[in-house]
């Protein structure tokens, strides 16, 4: 429905003549949206949100103090053990919005599977994911932009691996940058934001780590080479890049490939006219938006200095 907005509003520009055009907004009704993470070594998190109406204006204290919701109950249960997430009164950094219900009593286990309830405003919220084994990289390095045929001042940063071909498998891989200019709060994602082994299923492949934009939701304030240096794709000398690189189960994988568009852009996916696999479901059968999602990942770090500079491609 956004698109088809801008649609009409480009016509308007176009065209000399006048015509009134009706169009009618779908009713809003109220939704949750549930963002919740478990991984190997980390206590589960889970952010909730209330969905907004089409066209509201959004700014991130209006975010925080009206679309978090804060009184829900939360629980994850793992092997016949259950904890209650509750909300930090302080700041949490690697929330999205710096709130989210957090657990302290088990961490994510390779192998293992894990329930999430939440009960909010008479209705209860499901889902289950699990926490597969976490694969491995033949190598990860910085290599020269596309065209050249070495570093100058950016570079692409590369994977090569080898992928088992047993089973079918599902990957994600995201990043963060720390420079003298900025330094990341969160994960960004990449381009894809996760893909599957189909096309390269027992074969050993090279892959570019693309970084995607973070959200926009941060970008309001920034001024405009803020937002161009914040928004990049390539890295730069001096930088330092973190990077993650998870398995995923199937249906949390369905989720990231059906939101990954928009999500590369930093969009809001729920505001794409695309369809979203969610993996929550809620008791009264009513559709559901979000995901729970166990990840088996493991992190590395790398240092484009000026060393690279005189390097030839690789």
């Amino acid at each position: 429905m956004k698109k088809t907005y801008f649609l009409f509003l480009a016509a308007a520009f176009l065209f000399s003549c006048q015509t009134e055009i009706d169009v009618k907004i779908p009713e809003y009704y109220n939704k949750i949206v549930v963002e919740g993470y478990i991984e190997n070594g980390e206590y589960p998190m889970v952010s909730i949100y209330k969905s907004i109406p089409y066209f509201s204006k959004m700014t991130l204290d209006y975010l925080v103090n009206s679309v978090l919701i804060r009184d829900a109950k939360v629980f994850v249960t793992s092997n016949g053990k259950t904890q209650e997430l509750f909300m930090n009164m302080l700041p949490n950094p690697q929330a999205p919005l710096f709130f989210a219900y957090t657990g302290c009593e088990f961490k994510g286990e390779l192998n293992n599977t894990y329930t999430l309830r939440i009960e909010w405003d008479g209705k209860v919220f499901t889902s289950e994911t699990s926490i597969l084994n976490c694969f491995d990289i033949d190598s990860v390095y910085f290599a020269p932009r596309f065209g050249q045929t070495k570093i100058d001042t950016a570079a692409n940063l590369r994977i090569r691996m080898t992928d088992n071909g047993e089973v079918n498998n599902y990957y994600q891989f995201k990043v963060k940058i720390h420079c003298k200019d900025f330094q990341d709060r969160l994960w960004v994602n990449t381009i894809p934001a996760a893909f599957d082994n189909s096309p390269f299923k027992g074969l050993t492949f090279n892959y570019e780590i693309m970084r995607g934009s973070p959200s926009t939701v941060f970008m309001p304030e920034m001024d405009e080479q803020e937002r161009r240096r914040f928004s990049r794709r390539n890295y730069r000398i001096g930088d330092t890049v973190y990077m993650k690189y998870a398995h995923l189960d199937e249906p949390a994988y369905r989720f990231w490939q059906s939101a990954g568009g928009e999500l590369s852009f930093g969009r809001n996916p729920f505001m794409s006219p695309e369809p979203i696999i969610s993996n929550i479901k809620c008791s009264t059968g009513e559709k559901c938006l979000g995901v729970w999602c166990g990840a088996a990942k493991k992190e590395v770090m790398l240092i484009l200095d000026s060393t690279y500079v005189q390097n030839e491609s690789r």
